[in-house]
């Protein structure tokens, strides 16, 4: 307030500024609402306040029920269009040597300023982008109920500005009464410190808290919340307190955070189901089927072939993209939920490396060797694809470009090298015929369309147990 005020004065009233020089000074209550300063201006005192005008007109005797109604009327009216306002009165002092904290009565009423907090172009596409990730927005402010609904409105957070409650209403309801409109209000205005600590305990007895704030009185809220966040200007006792230090002044950044991270959890989940199953499968399958023949089912050097052209795109996954339905909420780790598909998924690998087995170990030991190098990368390949996500492959958001370049190059090298002479010479490669080719690109297609069967029943049988729980 005082920086704008400074930039709209005009010379003449920064020169005449200088003639005072401030005596004593009670900085800014949020109980009292008001802040004081003694000032001495040519031998003469005086006592300077200003605040929340509902506590400073009640200071100045000189005003009369008609004057209070008129100025009531003119700050809803700026409250309405967003404006926060403050008053101001005078005293003047015959000596500096009394407690002005106290010296609450007598004082002139000087007049209101009202000012225009911009609200930034972003906080309107901030507001979307939360309700999209079931991020639920409550704004905690001592400003008024007129300003703080306007502004709420303006963003597009609630339908009408009448949509808000005070803390002391809030307060004052009963428990039952309170709990509903702890959910169903977005605004609360008029909140003390006091009171901004008192609703973010009882928020977090259901949910899990964040909380922005910048000023020393922000201090208790950020220290309660489960995730405190303040802004790089912020008070120094709100960053001591705060958990992340914003360098960006914009609620769009935290909720780009919350997105992100849902990705990065997405990410690592897919992660884990696909090397847990395709390493599930390919183990067992290779040990039983080297039992069962008098030769290696493949190469120890075809083996490190097969773990590198796999794990080749597995690192694109970290740059996926990841579907809308997926970061509409958190998700947890669910270890039991993750081994259980993981392990399904698993035992469907191993069947069909047995068919690719049952196919080509009658052959000759080249054969089977080069034809199962290519159906385990290729089942590998496309097993990725289903396990994108948790519904029907063909209505997932359009993979990262990262993770299908590498996809074609894994592809392209699987089915290229076998018919090289680097591939024969140095990995003993046979070369496949075409029929043998067609073959394994049939079962490879029959085990995608398993894989994506038994993840969408997976999933379906999941999303029910869970609506139960």
């Amino acid at each position: 307030f005082d920086i704008a005020l400074e930039e709209k004065l005009g010379d003449e009233f920064k020169k005449k500024i200088k003639s005072y020089s401030r005596v004593a000074e009670v900085p800014f209550n949020p109980k009292n609402k008001r802040n004081i300063v003694a000032v001495l201006n040519n031998g003469q005192y005086e006592l300077i306040t200003r605040g929340a005008p509902e506590v400073i007109v009640d200071f100045c005797p000189e005003l009369n029920n008609e004057n209070k109604k008129e100025i009531n009327r003119w700050i809803r009216d700026e409250g309405r269009q967003g404006r926060r306002v403050l008053a101001i009165a005078k005293k003047e002092l015959r000596s500096k040597n009394i407690d002005i904290e106290k010296n609450d009565h007598g004082y002139f009423f000087v007049g209101l300023i009202s000012f225009v907090d911009l609200i930034k172009s972003s906080a309107y596409g901030a507001v979307q982008q939360a309700t999209a990730l079931g991020v639920k927005i409550k704004i905690l402010t001592g400003d008024s109920k007129e300003v703080a609904g306007a502004v709420a409105h303006q963003i597009g957070l609630i339908k009408s500005p009448e949509e808000v409650i005070t803390a002391t209403e809030f307060e004052r309801m009963p428990d039952a009464k309170r709990e509903k409109a702890l959910l169903k209000y977005a605004v609360f205005a008029r909140v003390s410190p006091e009171q901004k600590y008192f609703i973010i305990k009882l928020l977090q007895e259901k949910y899990e808290v964040g909380f922005l704030g910048e000023g020393i009185n922000d201090a208790p809220a950020l220290k309660i919340a489960g995730v405190s966040l303040v802004v790089d200007k912020a008070a120094d006792i709100a960053r001591e307190a705060a958990d992340i230090v914003l360098l960006k002044k914009s609620l769009q950044v935290i909720l780009d955070g919350i997105e992100e991270g849902r990705i990065v959890f997405a990410n690592t989940s897919k992660y884990i189901i696909a090397t847990l199953a395709s390493n599930f499968g390919n183990f067992f399958a290779v040990a039983i089927a080297s039992l069962m023949i008098d030769f290696l089912p493949m190469l120890p050097l075809q083996i490190l072939l097969v773990n590198l052209l796999s794990d080749f795109p597995m690192i694109a996954i970290s740059t996926d993209t990841v579907d809308k339905k997926e970061l509409k909420a958190p998700q947890k780790y669910n270890v039991k939920d993750i081994m259980i598909l993981a392990i399904v998924l698993g035992i469907v690998s191993t069947i069909f490396d047995f068919i690719f087995f049952g196919l080509f170990f009658r052959i000759s030991p080249g054969v089977l060797q080069t034809n199962w190098f290519i159906g385990s990368i290729l089942t590998e390949l496309v097993f990725l694809f289903s396990i994108r996500g948790k519904g029907f492959f063909l209505k997932l958001k359009s993979p990262s470009a990262v993770l299908l370049v590498l996809t074609t190059v894994a592809f392209l090298a699987t089915i290229i090298l076998p018919y090289s002479a680097l591939g024969q010479a140095v990995f003993s490669f046979t070369r496949p015929s075409v029929y043998h080719l067609t073959l394994i690109l049939s079962v490879v297609a029959v085990y995608f369309i398993c894989t994506e069967m038994i993840k969408l029943i997976y999933y379906k049988n999941l999303s029910r147990l869970n609506v139960k729980s």
